[in-house]
């Protein structure tokens, strides 16, 4: 992983911290759980099936009662109800329920995180709607793994986080910043801090032994055209969090009613959308990321601020 010393402004002076140190301490706070990685394993050894696979998320009753709540969602709109982790394997198949199960980890590792700097239920829903534009893009181009997407989405800006939770008062230098300047987000934290969330998020990504395909979107999703590998999914990534830039914390104040987001011409190449049909995608979200929300986070500190 890449030592990246932290430029700090005066006031800060002569503390640095690299980026694998602003990770290092969260291993005992945020963690993803050992059901995911045997999943994992699991998944690329054939003497396992699916029935071994629900027995390891058996042994997980919290895990496993948020994977059937997420599973009965609209997000999936299955007709009759799933009352078992076999029957949802059965119906979403092992590879897209390992997403599910990323996905639902994710949240609930980080939703006991929380700051001051931002309203964290904003984050939250920046997060999902994100996560669900990337996937119904994802099936509008006939990517083969869209669920994929609906992750890249959710945990492109966990690298906020680490930052918000690590270094609150630099953290709060920047989002002072960000409504009096013409920069994003991404170059601001540059300036102040010596990188940027993505990068942060992409150190985490790599720290918790995710795909590759997760640590380059979210390396990448603020500058598509950097990117060396995954361009669709990293121009995907890139394009749904713009559209989701209505619901960002922090971006609602800077933006005029009638003015669009930017997409990076690079990731528009790629994911060529028509007016019509970004509308309809858009109620989509309004709709889905609403029970999302509500389904990945019921009963956590989110909903008791």
């Amino acid at each position: 992983m890449p030592r990246v010393a932290l430029l700090l402004p005066p006031c800060f002076r002569g503390k640095t911290m690299t980026i694998e140190e602003l990770i290092r301490d969260l291993n005992g706070l945020v963690s993803l759980p050992r059901a995911y990685y045997r999943i994992s394993e699991m998944l690329e050894d054939p003497r396992y099936g699916s029935a071994d696979i629900g027995r390891v998320i058996a042994h997980d009753p919290a895990l496993t009662a948020r994977l059937l709540r997420m599973v009965n969602s609209a997000h999936f709109g299955f007709k009759t109800k799933v009352s078992t982790i076999p029957q949802a394997i059965t119906l979403l198949g092992t590879r897209n329920l390992r997403e599910l199960v990323l996905a639902t980890s994710v949240a609930s590792a980080f939703a006991n995180i929380s700051t001051r700097l931002v309203d964290m239920a904003d984050f939250w829903h920046h997060s999902i709607y994100c996560g669900i534009l990337a996937r119904a893009l994802a099936r509008h181009l006939k990517h083969s793994q869209p669920e994929q997407l609906f992750v890249a989405g959710l945990i492109h800006d966990l690298g906020k986080l680490v930052i918000y939770h690590r270094l609150p008062e630099q953290a709060a230098i920047v989002l002072n910043r960000l409504p009096h300047s013409d920069q994003p987000l991404y170059q601001i934290e540059r300036e102040v801090l010596g990188f940027d969330h993505a990068a942060v998020g992409a150190a985490l990504m790599r720290e918790w032994k995710l795909p590759e395909m997760l640590c380059v979107t979210t390396a990448y999703h603020n500058q598509p055209v950097r990117a060396r590998s995954y361009l669709d999914e990293v121009a995907l990534v890139h394009v749904a969090n713009a559209l989701s830039k209505k619901v960002e914390p922090g971006y609602k104040i800077k933006r005029k009613e009638d003015e669009e987001p930017f997409i990076d011409p690079s990731a528009a190449e790629r994911v060529p959308i028509e007016p019509e049909l970004l509308a309809q995608l858009r109620l989509e979200a309004d709709v889905q990321s609403i029970e999302a929300f509500s389904t990945l986070f019921s009963g956590t500190p989110i909903f008791r601020r």
